[in-house]
């Protein structure tokens, strides 16, 4: 980490586990922050760079943790990198285990990810409308129900 100053550590520290009055609260808000400057942030740079250079852009997160990964993934671990794509290929239908809603949630996400790819665009009849991202930095946020919202995570983004 060379280039890291203490005062970069202490600013990142106060952001993220200055509240912590538990281990679990600082395990966390590292976690966080871990997620933020590896995921988040660089998602949101890219998602922006593209809807500034004209493309249509659909952004999201994926909220649900699975049940497949109960009584092997900590219980403080909830939808993590990657976990859609067990949805977006049809896992619940194939591996079994799953519950209906999880199943009905992968019939969802396989109709927007179709959708998108025939068409440009996730959105199609029966399904939570996906909001473009535009200069409201809109998203959706897909779990067993789908909801749109706005700027993710708005205020660690201006941080970083």
């Amino acid at each position: 980490f060379q280039g890291i100053t203490s005062e970069v550590v202490d600013r990142v520290y106060k952001e993220y586990m200055g509240d912590a009055e538990s281990p679990a609260q600082v395990r966390d808000g590292l976690l966080d922050a871990m997620g933020d400057v590896y995921f988040l942030i660089s998602s949101v740079e890219v998602a922006r760079l593209h809807r500034d250079a004209g493309n249509p852009v659909y952004f999201y997160e994926f909220q649900h943790r699975p049940s497949s990964v109960e009584g092997v993934v900590p219980e403080f671990v909830k939808a993590d990198h990657g976990a859609e794509i067990a949805f977006v290929f049809g896992k619940p239908f194939l591996a079994g285990g799953a519950t209906k809603e999880e199943e009905k949630l992968s019939r969802t996400v396989m109709r927007y990810w179709t959708n998108f790819a025939k068409n440009g665009n996730p959105n199609g009849e029966g399904l939570v409308h996906w909001p473009e991202y535009g200069l409201e930095e809109k998203y959706l946020g897909i779990d067993l129900e789908q909801k749109a919202a706005e700027k993710l995570k708005e205020h660690r983004v201006e941080f970083w």
